[in-house]
């Protein structure tokens, strides 16, 4: 599938024959998530987080407020971070394979819908093995990230060129929303996305259920509604404050 995707989409066939493939992935995202909560990075970005809330009550509630309310305002922002640090690894262990196996699903049925609009028999177990193969590639994608955590000791990591946009824009006074809007924007240069995108075009022209400018229209259609949906929720994200 890596290196010899055609010969891979070759061998496709309207069989289920994608479920050992399917639990290596979800079992090899559910790993990484594992291993991202154990090396603490999650917990020292809460920590993090949480210190510097309190830095900022200090800074605007300390001559403003009793102490004793100071001390239960510290109190709300450490409960605060305890139910964000249980989320995370929530949402690094359970979340991420869920998340790719509804992502896979979803990309499948919208697949067979457009190869159902050409007229042409749309073949269910042939374009979830596509799917299915190509995600592969967003396992290597995972685990570049994670080695990216343990290089530089956060969480905030990003293959595409959303970091740039902050880099870029940093000399400015851009507003929060804008940074927002490009940043989601920019996900789309991702190489692991792309390569993905990539290998579902051409298993989807080897296995003859979208040929010509239909197979560069469908993937281009899913790209773009997804770098959308990106923006977004980074651009409502933003909105509430989060970012």
């Amino acid at each position: 599938m890596l290196w010899s995707p055609r010969r891979a989409f070759a061998q496709v066939e309207d069989v289920p024959r994608y479920g050992w493939p399917l639990v290596i992935l979800l079992v090899a995202v559910t790993l990484i998530g594992y291993a991202t909560v154990q090396t603490g990075l999650i917990d020292r970005t809460v920590d993090q987080r949480v210190q510097q809330r309190i830095t900022a009550l200090d800074a605007t509630q300390r001559d403003v407020v009793e102490r004793s309310v100071l001390r239960e305002q510290y109190d709300a922002v450490r409960k605060q971070g305890d139910f964000e640090r249980v989320l995370l690894r929530i949402a690094a262990v359970v979340a991420e394979p869920a998340g790719l196996l509804v992502t896979i699903l979803l990309i499948a049925a919208v697949l067979f819908g457009a190869v159902a609009l050409t007229g042409r028999k749309a073949e269910w177990h042939t374009l979830l093995s596509i799917v299915v193969y190509a995600s592969a590639i967003d396992v290597i994608g995972a685990i570049v990230r994670f080695a990216l955590m343990l290089r530089y000791h956060t969480l905030d990591v990003d293959t595409s060129l959303k970091p740039l946009v902050a880099v870029l824009m940093a000399g400015g006074e851009p507003g929060r929303v804008e940074v927002a809007a490009l940043s989601g924007l920019a996900t789309v240069l991702d190489p692991f996305r792309l390569w993905f995108w990539v290998a579902v075009l051409i298993g989807l022209h080897v296995t003859r259920q979208l040929t010509g400018w239909r197979v560069w229209l469908w993937c281009g259609l899913c790209v773009g509604v997804g770098t959308l949906i990106r923006t977004v929720l980074t651009v409502a994200q933003a909105s509430s404050g989060g970012m």
